[in-house]
């Protein structure tokens, strides 16, 4: 099944009001890891440091294309795949959502990349095939070795419905 979000409706929130006491822990990590830096490096969040969280990882690459930034997903967990029913690793994120929901998440991930910050989202999405899912996520900037330039999002999603 191919489950398509087609509408989303969430608040962006740079304030870091958490729900989850998880993705606070993540930010404490993501602060402590980034030691001075203007965001942690991506080797600082190797798959042994994000274990508890991988089934819900989604990594975003920042591709530039002439004046145009897009969102390349390197990585998407198992848990994410089986909410939204598909694998979309190595596709933009504007070829797999509707225009509607494509501006939110746009929104957000150019956001943490132009801020270095961390940002908090919650809300609902609204897939083809079911009402909405509640959800809360953290997305994390990263850089990749000495450019100093944020090149990669790290993004951790809980769902308010998960067994």
């Amino acid at each position: 099944m191919n489950r398509q979000i087609v509408e989303s409706r969430f608040r962006l929130d740079p304030e870091l009001r958490f729900q989850r006491p998880e993705l606070r822990l993540l930010v404490a990590l993501w602060d402590e890891k980034r030691a001075g830096r203007i965001a942690p490096d991506r080797a600082d969040f190797s798959p042994f440091v994000l274990r508890p969280y991988l089934p819900r990882v989604l990594i975003y690459e920042i591709v530039q294309e002439n004046d145009r930034r897009r969102f390349r997903i390197r990585l998407y967990g198992t848990l994410v795949s089986q909410y939204s029913g598909r694998d979309p690793t190595g596709k933009f994120v504007d070829e797999i959502m509707s225009e509607q929901a494509y501006t939110d998440f746009n929104n957000g991930l150019s956001w943490a990349t132009e801020n270095a910050k961390p940002l908090r989202a919650a809300g609902s999405y609204y897939f083809v095939d079911r009402s909405f899912v509640q959800f809360e996520s953290v997305t994390l900037p990263l850089t990749i070795g000495q450019r100093g330039q944020i090149e990669q999002l790290i993004n951790i999603t809980y769902y308010d419905d998960e067994d």
